[in-house]
């Protein structure tokens, strides 16, 4: 009896311990996916100033220097790039995509390099000094650039596969890439995650650790976004602080950024019948800044 009883208060065993923070962040998982459909349709104001100056400018003038919405929703209806509704933006975005993974099966590496410079220019990442290591890696890879590029796809959807690859040699990933691997994916399953992207993801996880008071030792591993540092990025609060997108390894970082964040926008997208890109052109439009301009 002495021993059974012993026996039932003994501390867990590691691999117990791992088990259950393992249910526990698939659960905070979940209810942050449900939080988030919820922020779709939701009252949550948020605005930021828009500088008059710079590549801004164009887009200033039409908000007045101001950008507001309330809830999530209402950004796609606000949503602007390069002068562009979300509607226009897609459109050009569905023909590269079906332009490029035409190319891909047809393994025409010559048209597939061509395709990605017109991508690069319509993103308006096509800057040869800012861009340099992106241009580098196409023109490296050229003689099997769809090869490439299908592998990045695959790798990244497989949630088992190792990341390893991508170490800015055999495989590269940026904020570029992302919306090159975004383009390639013939099931369209792959977020364009950038610095807007993850500061979004990020202001609204630390929201939720704040509601349900969640500090941050106890936030699950897949929800701490690695985060531009450029200050208007960083949706860090006293509560919670998020990795930065760029350092050692930053490659690798980087796709499994896109790798959790298209899972999770997807399983979002079932909560809250949006498109995933909707998902992703409102977070996009979201995390312009995410810096303390906001009013909840």
């Amino acid at each position: 009896m002495t021993s059974q009883t012993h026996a039932s208060f003994s501390p867990l065993t590691p691999h117990r311990q791992w088990e259950n923070r393992t249910v526990r962040n698939h659960e905070q998982i979940r209810e942050f996916c449900q939080f988030l459909a919820r922020e779709w349709g939701g009252s949550r104001h948020h605005s930021y100033s828009v500088p008059a100056r710079g590549k801004s400018s164009a887009w200033s003038r039409t908000v007045d220097g101001r950008w507001s919405a309330v809830g999530l929703a209402d950004a796609i209806s606000k949503y602007a790039s390069s002068g562009k509704s979300f509607s226009e933006n897609k459109a050009e975005f569905d023909q590269f995509a079906a332009d490029l993974q035409s190319a891909m099966h047809r393994d025409s590496n010559n048209d597939v390099c061509a395709i990605l410079r017109a991508i690069m220019h319509w993103g308006g990442v096509d800057n040869k000094h800012r861009q340099k290591r992106t241009f580098e890696w196409i023109q490296r890879n050229a003689d099997e650039i769809s090869a490439k590029l299908s592998s990045a796809v695959d790798l990244i959807k497989d949630e088992q596969a190792s990341l390893d690859s991508f170490d800015g040699v055999s495989l590269a990933m940026n904020s570029t890439m992302a919306k090159i691997v975004s383009l390639a994916d013939p099931e369209q399953k792959l977020v364009m995650y950038d610095g807007r992207v993850g500061g979004a993801l990020g202001f609204f996880v630390a929201r939720f650790a704040e509601e349900q008071e969640i500090h941050h030792y106890n936030v699950a591993d897949q929800l701490l976004f690695a985060v531009d540092r450029e200050p208007k990025r960083t949706p860090d609060t006293n509560r919670i602080h998020f990795p930065a997108l760029f350092g050692k390894a930053r490659d690798r970082c980087h796709a499994l950024m896109v790798r959790r964040a298209s899972q999770l926008i997807w399983q979002v997208a079932k909560e809250c019948q949006a498109s995933p890109r909707e998902i992703e052109a409102a977070l996009f439009m979201w995390g312009y800044n995410v810096a303390g301009e906001t009013e909840d």
